[in-house]
């Protein structure tokens, strides 16, 4: 080769080298321009579900907090704090939060640790290791902050801050009384005027559970139905098991159990059993004692408590107010904490959630006139029907039959107000509180899983949830530890393959129509709402199990469910009455 070939070869592959070199640093540079870019956004804002707190809202916030701990300083509990974080043992199976709600690290040694998401269970813990039987009772108070997961884009504080007392060693109504008194007495100091605190025992269901003979797997069922609010389930299983009417009745009318003294009363002649009448005693006897001190107008009764998973084993109660969609208020006696730290003392408590009660405080002091009941209805045939049935309960809405762009409709002879959504948004809607009450499909319930009461089946939009397939499918479904499943449901789809089946898949979300996965290979089966089963047909698919029935339903935000309940106890009685014509 010659050497003007070979200078030529050089200087190309010099060139190439520069060239590509040149890309190289062209693209480093980019880069460091995207992570200079991407830093500067992270630096300007703050983590979803925290935020700062300027001057006049953060001075609100500690004149709320100093008023609540006067009241306790006054009530005679001691000041206490606990770390933000410990071992996540301490908060593990204590009943009060979910494990995968807790914020976790991992300490250098591998030890796991959890910001604190409920202070209880840290005090519990003092309780037990710091003091002995002589230094009972124990009357201690606490403000900090806590920190709980929550789903994306729910609009939830995942820090947040508890004011709080725990008697811990004192048992029987009058120690209960003096934590509901301190709660009611801390909110009027706040500066709160109109809220409820909603009392139940969870003896007296355990009460009527083992008078109706029920068994241990139904029970438990009926339980945790009950903790969802699924009062729509809850009278499922009682009608189909063989039990006393008047005790399918009492399931069936747990919506309907929410009142005050008079309701009480009434529930005392219905039941038999000792535990029942027990707690009725027990709760009329901390009725009489807070009149005494002319707090009954603040007072509710719940007969629809039941304890969950053991945290509470007594009284339970929550306060609710207007400009919340959440309870600003829970507590209730929990005498087995304790003994999870090695000392056996009952004990009775509250929290106070300050940026609930915050809330709440700055609407009420906006309000203005009387308050409407809204409604949201999921957009479309559903919508249509559920109006249709309301008209014939007398509950109209002419503003919605005209031609127009509003957003909002209202009635102002009934001060009701009504608005289409999207269905996926009518649970949102209704669980913050934007809306009193939503009809929305079970479909939409079960992929959102909101926190809201499910009080009716309207009866209409009935079809159900399936697994679809070609033939051989079958056959994948029943072997294979690497299912793929495209749905438009991911959540229902999980819930049916592993906790039900116990079954590993793969999810594929879509957006559209599912039934074409399956066709062009991108999953094995699909889960999706099968009404008729025409469309599966038609392309060579069928079910090949069915997941679970579906229908549209009316669901009830948690406070106006107590703030409102006689409004809305009318509405479900007169569906009830619609349906047995």
């Amino acid at each position: 080769m010659s050497s003007y070939a070979k200078h030529k070869i050089l200087i190309v592959h010099t060139l190439t080298k520069a060239f590509y070199a040149g890309i190289i640093v062209y693209v480093k540079k980019c880069l460091m321009v995207y992570k200079r870019c991407d830093m500067m956004n992270y630096r300007l804002h703050t983590p979803e579900g925290v935020k700062d707190y300027l001057p006049a809202e953060y001075a609100f916030k500690k004149q709320i907090e100093n008023s609540i701990q006067a009241v306790f300083d006054k009530c005679g509990y001691q000041a206490i704090d606990t770390p933000a974080f410990e071992f996540a043992q301490v908060y593990e199976g204590m009943g009060g939060v979910d494990s995968k709600r807790m914020h976790k690290l991992l300490d250098r040694d591998g030890s796991i640790l959890g910001l604190r998401p409920d202070i209880t269970p840290a005090i519990a813990r003092i309780a037990s290791t710091a003091y002995n039987e002589g230094d009972i009772p124990l009357k201690f108070s606490y403000i900090g902050n806590c920190f709980r997961y929550n789903e994306n884009y729910q609009g939830k504080m995942r820090e947040f801050t508890q004011a709080g007392i725990e008697l811990i060693g004192a048992k029987g109504a009058k120690a209960d009384t003096e934590v509901l008194e301190a709660a009611i007495n801390a909110l009027l100091a706040s500066g709160l005027k109109d809220f409820r605190i909603d009392i139940g025992d969870v003896a007296f269901l355990q009460g009527v559970l083992e008078e109706a003979g029920i068994s241990a797997s139904d029970c438990e069922k009926i339980r945790e139905s009950i903790v969802d609010k699924n009062y729509v389930k809850v009278a499922e299983i009682a009608s189909s098991l063989d039990i006393r009417e008047d005790v399918k009745t009492l399931f069936a009318d747990l919506p309907l159990l929410i009142g005050d003294i008079s309701l009480l009363e009434k529930m005392a002649v219905s039941v038999k059993n000792q535990k029942s009448l027990a707690a009725l005693a027990h709760l009329h006897k901390i009725y009489d004692d807070l009149k005494e001190k002319g707090f009954e107008k603040y007072i509710s009764f719940d007969f629809g408590v039941v304890g969950q998973m053991d945290y509470y084993t007594g009284i339970v109660f929550r306060g609710y107010a207007y400009g919340s969609g959440f309870s600003i208020v829970d507590g209730g006696r929990y005498d087995n904490m304790v003994k999870n730290f090695g000392a056996d003392y009952p004990a009775v408590g509250l929290s106070i959630n300050i940026n609930n009660l915050m809330s709440a405080i700055s609407a009420q002091s906006e309000e203005n006139g009387d308050k409407y009941l809204t409604f949201a209805l999921a957009k479309g045939r559903l919508a249509d029907k559920a109006m249709a049935l309301l008209e014939t309960m007398g509950i109209t809405c002419e503003e919605m039959k005209e031609d127009s762009r509003k957003l909002i409709f209202t009635n102002e002879e009934l001060k009701l107000k009504f608005f289409l959504a999207k269905a996926t948004d009518v649970p949102t809607y209704v669980e913050s509180g934007a809306a009193d009450i939503g009809f929305v499909g079970k479909d939409t319930l079960l992929e959102e899983n909101r926190n809201l009461y499910e009080v009716y089946d309207l009866g209409f939009g009935k079809c159900k949830f399936a697994v679809a397939g070609s033939e051989s499918a079958w056959e994948i479904m029943k072997h294979s530890n690497d299912l793929r499943v495209a749905t438009k449901y991911p959540n229902v789809a999980k819930e049916h393959f592993y906790h039900k089946k116990h079954q590993t898949i793969e999810i594929v979300k879509l957006n559209g129509s599912v039934e074409l996965a399956p066709i062009v290979g991108l999953s094995d089966v699909i889960v999706d709402i099968v009404e008729t089963g025409s469309t599966l047909k038609a392309n060579g698919l069928s079910v090949l199990e069915d997941v679970c029935p579906i229908s549209a339903r009316m669901v009830v935000n948690r406070v106006s469910m107590k703030l409102e309940h006689k409004r809305i106890a009318d509405i479900i009685k007169g569906l009830r009455e619609l349906e047995d014509k």
